[in-house]
Formats: structure tokens, C-alpha cells, sequence
């Protein structure tokens, strides 16, 4: 079970543990027998809070009367609240043994084995509470302590057997449906959690109820629907559980519920060449958003480092789709283009730039995408357009380098449309740098030289 439900459930019982309690410090004793003057004595000790004294007037009692299970439980009552726990559970089990189904002494002993942390005694002493107890509703609030503990154990096949019960006891308690909720929650079972939560909610004991009484109920339900995929209804329950310890299992589900966070998660893998990880995160973001277009890019970047082309082309895809903004969708249709370039589909190439340039027209003022187009004119074919573009990429560059560069692809498409002069003219300007001794062996060749 994950921690923040753990530590949720460990709060939730702190409720029930009082009503218990003060059921259990309502027990009226007609004491009987030769005890009977020590201990109405240590009664009276204990009422002033003169536990000690109290303490040896029951033991006094106990003296005349050993198997009177009332004496003992009075006796580890001031035992528990001097904080002698051992003392205390000894007189708890003595009550017990004395009297089989006096159900206030297990749950008592629960109690002090789940404060000492040692939940399989405290679990066995609730379940014998469960099976002595006969009053229906005292029953149910015994069964609440012991499913709350089942879950803190990971037992949640235990845990639903006894809240089946509970619910033919007390099908409307609200504390009876809030578990069911937290038991549907541990076995992701979303829609049944949701719906618990929700009668708990609408239910007649809590019409009355104050907000933080409340919070717990909202809290699943934030989280039941955050997992059928309604944020903004999660969101919306959160806000009404905003209340004290709520407030930070609240902003960890609110962190680990957004999309950003598992992308962030993932680029750091990326980054790292951890990619198998990287992929996992970015399937918990899209999980969250479908329509998330970096996660889909990233994953294009992995299949691209990959080698896998046609992965990383559907991936683009995939980010096109679901992206709202046309500035963003051009510059994926971009990287699709260089994609489709680097393998020699021009045609797709040229497709994409296009569409590019719709999505986002200030694009045709770049001069890498209009080189990048009159290669794919050039690559499939199309030497006049080529031609037209390659022309007015000249026009607007003044640095030598690059000028050689678009020149020698002029030259080029020029040569390939017959147009002998422009070509002669265009390899002239190539003469430079990396481009220089081809553009001297296409010029001899067009002079007529070798």
C-alpha cells in the first residue's frame, strides 16, 4: 500500500478510537462479594485520580475475589493511565480469561499493542472483540479499528470480509462506507471507491458534519476520481479536504496526478540516455494527458537516437494531432521534413515543409527552410522550382560561405534544366571553401574542358 494512504488510514481511526473508549470507561460495576468494600474503595481512590491508591484497594479486592474479571479491568484502567502498560495488559488479559466475551478488556489491549506499534497483537485483539461482541452497533465500531489496521498490514482480502459485515450491520455509516472506499482504493477498484465516498458524503450523519470532519471523504474522492481520469472533478473534491494534514497528502497527489511533473522526470533520463526509463515516465505523463505533444516528441527524439525513422515519424504525428497551437505544429512538421529529407523523400519532404508554412506563413522567410525545399526540388526532380528558390535565397545572403553553398546547388539545377549560362554562372560563385573543387570540375566539364 502506498504511503500516503497508509498514513491516511492511521488518522482515520483516531475517531473511532475515542468512541470506543468512551464506551468502554461507561462500564457500570455492581461489585458483589467479599471484595465488594475494597473495591467500591478503589473506586472512589480512582474517580480523585489517586491511581496508586486506587490501584492497591483493587489489588486488596483481587486478594478476596482472584477471578473477578471486573476488578482486573478497573485495576489496568489506572494502570493504562499511569502509562504501566505492562501492568495494564496483564489486567486486561486477566479480565479476559475471567470473563471470555468481555469485549472492552480486547479492545483495550488492541489499543495498547497498536500504540506500541505491534499490530499483529493488536489486530488478534480486535478480532476477538469482533467475535465476542454482541451489540451490533458497538460490533461495527470494532470492526472500523480492525479494518483500519488489515490495510496499515497490506490484508486487504481480511479487511473486505469484515467490512462486508459491517455494511449488513450499518450499510449507511458513513465510517462504514469510508472504508469501503479505502479498501476499493488499495485494490484500484476507482469507480466503487468514488461511489463509496460519495453516499458517505450524501449520507444523514454527515449533513451536519463540519468541513475537517469531512476532509477524509473528499480526500478519496479526489483520489478515486483523479484515477478514473476527472482532474478537474479531483481538483474539485480536494479543495473541500484542504485541511490540516490533508493539505500535504492533497499537494503530493496534486504533484504526482500532473503531467509535467512525470515529463519533467522523463527528460531527465533522456538526457542521460536512460531511455527505457525516460519512455516509462513520459507513459505515466500521456497516462495523465492524452493530448500532451512534448511527451509524444520526446518519444519521437528517443526512436530518432534509436534509429527507428518510422517510429520517430509516427510519434511527430501523433504530436501534429493532438497539438492546439499552429506554431508548435509547424515546427513538427519540420522535423518530419528532415526526417523525410535525410532519407531521400523529397516528395514527403516538400508535403511537410508545406504544411509547415501554412501552420505558421512567417516561416517562408527562412533561409534554412527554403534551402531545405529547393533540396527537395532539386532531389525530386523539380529543377525549375528549384531553380526559383535557390534564386531567392542568393538575393538575400551576403555571406560568402553559405553563398557557395546554395550557388553550387543553383548550379546544379540549372545544369540538370539545361539552362547552361545560369549554371556556368552559379558554379563561378560556388568557388569556395568545401564546395570549390566540385564546383571547378562541373564548370570545366560545362566549358567543354577535362
Amino acid at each position: 500500500m502506498n504511503l500516503t494512504l497508509r498514513h491516511l488510514l492511521v488518522m482515520s481511526a483516531s475517531r473511532f478510537s475515542l468512541l470506543v473508549c468512551c464506551l468502554m470507561l461507561s462500564l457500570t460495576v455492581a461489585a458483589q462479594g467479599p471484595g465488594k468494600n475494597a473495591f467500591m474503595a478503589a473506586e472512589s481512590l480512582r474517580q480523585q485520580n489517586k491511581l496508586k491508591e486506587a490501584i492497591a484497594k483493587y489489588n486488596e479486592a483481587l486478594n478476596l475475589e482472584p477471578s473477578n474479571y471486573k476488578y482486573y479491568f478497573q485495576k489496568g484502567k489506572c494502570e493504562y493511565k499511569l502509562r504501566d502498560m505492562e501492568s495494564a495488559k496483564e489486567s486486561f488479559k486477566a479480565s479476559a480469561e475471567y470473563k471470555q466475551n468481555f469485549t472492552p478488556a480486547y479492545s483495550l489491549l488492541a489499543k495498547i499493542y497498536k500504540e506500541e506499534k505491534d499490530f499483529a497483537n493488536a489486530i488478534f485483539y480486535y478480532e476477538q472483540a469482533v467475535k465476542f461482541e454482541a451489540d451490533p452497533s458497538r460490533r461495527v465500531q470494532y470492526q472500523l479499528l480492525l479494518i483500519n489496521l488489515l490495510l496499515v498490514e497490506n490484508r486487504s482480502d481480511d479487511a473486505r470480509k469484515h467490512i462486508e459485515d459491517a455494511r449488513t450491520l450499518a450499510p449507511n455509516n458513513p465510517n462504514v462506507l469510508f472504508y469501503t472506499g479505502e479498501i476499493a482504493i488499495q485494490d484500484e477498484q476507482w469507480e466503487p471507491a468514488r461511489q463509496a465516498y460519495e453516499r458517505a458524503l450524501a449520507s444523514e450523519e454527515l449533513k451536519d458534519a463540519t468541513p475537517a470532519e469531512k476532509a477524509k471523504y473528499y480526500y478519496g474522492l479526489g483520489l478515486a476520481l483523479s484515477k478514473l481520469g476527472d482532474s478537474a472533478g479531483a481538483k474539485k473534491a480536494w479543495a473541500k479536504a484542504n485541511f490540516g494534514p490533508y493539505q500535504k497528502l492533497i499537494a503530493q497527489q496534486l504533484t504526482e496526478t500532473n503531467h509535467i511533473h512525470y515529463y519533467k522526470i522523463a527528460v531527465g533520463y533522456y538526457l542521460n540516455g536512460a531511455y527505457d526509463e525516460c519512455e516509462q515516465h513520459l507513459d505515466k505523463s500521456l497516462e495523465i494527458q492524452r493530448d500532451f505533444s512534448s511527451a509524444y516528441v520526446l518519444k519521437a527524439k528517443i526512436e530518432s537516437r534509436s534509429g527507428n525513422m518510422d517510429g520517430a515519424l509516427a510519434e511527430y504525428r501523433k504530436a501534429i494531432e493532438v497539438e492546439k497551437v499552429p506554431a508548435r505544429r509547424a515546427q513538427y512538421y519540420l522535423q518530419t521534413a528532415n526526417i523525410h529529407a535525410n532519407r531521400n523523400n523529397y516528395g514527403a519532404t516538400l508535403t511537410d515543409l508545406a504544411a509547415a508554412i501554412k501552420e505558421d506563413p512567417a516561416l517562408t522567410t527562412r533561409a534554412d527552410l527554403l534551402y531545405l525545399r529547393g533540396r527537395a526540388e532539386y532531389g525530386s526532380g523539380q529543377y525549375t522550382a528549384a531553380i526559383s528558390t535557390l534564386d531567392n535565397l542568393m538575393k538575400g545572403t551576403t555571406d560568402v560561405k553559405t553563398k557557395s553553398k546554395y550557388a553550387f546547388l543553383l548550379g546544379m539545377a540549372a545544369k540538370r534544366a539545361g539552362e547552361t549560362d545560369k549554371a556556368k554562372e552559379a558554379f563561378k560563385v560556388a568557388m569556395y571553401g568545401s564546395y570549390k573543387p566540385a564546383a571547378q570540375l562541373e564548370l570545366a566539364q560545362l566549358e567543354g574542358g577535362k
